[in-house]
């Protein structure tokens, strides 16, 4: 399976981690496989990696069927997620599984000690065996 860095703000990640939020709805595809494991960068202020997660499921849809389907575990409400989608005739929903608070948080700065250019990414970036950074996680 493939590893990927994805960016949730703060809020969002607290409901991961207290098992609120079990999907992550996105506008654009996330090319990855179910069983992929995600590295959840909370954004700033926090501005670290504190938590993964598998991908349980991925599945493309309109925003009012998406809704309907998952609202539940979504963790925000109609008026955010409409804000959020409007205008989309798509959104992807991503089901969260085995979700795993890391022992040890890793800080923008330690990524950057493994590449030096490292920016956190807008919507997510592959985290292959290839890449110095892929260290950072398997230390």
């Amino acid at each position: 399976m493939t590893d990927a860095i994805i960016s949730i703000r703060p809020k969002h990640v607290e409901d991961i981690i207290s098992g609120k939020k079990t999907v992550e709805v996105r506008l654009k595809n996330i090319k990855l496989l179910p069983g992929s494991r995600l590295w959840v960068y909370t954004t700033l202020p926090v501005g670290k990696v504190k938590v993964s997660a598998e991908i349980d499921f991925i599945e493309s849809l309109p925003p009012d069927e998406g809704w309907r389907k998952y609202r539940e575990c979504i963790s925000i409400s109609k008026k955010e997620y409409d804000a959020y989608t409007g205008g989309r005739s798509v959104v992807v929903v991503i089901g969260l599984r085995n979700v795993k608070i890391l022992e040890k948080e890793i800080c923008l700065s330690t990524m950057r000690q493994y590449e030096k250019d490292f920016q956190p990414p807008q919507f997510f970036t592959k985290l292959s065996p290839e890449r110095a950074l892929y260290s950072a996680f398997y230390t």
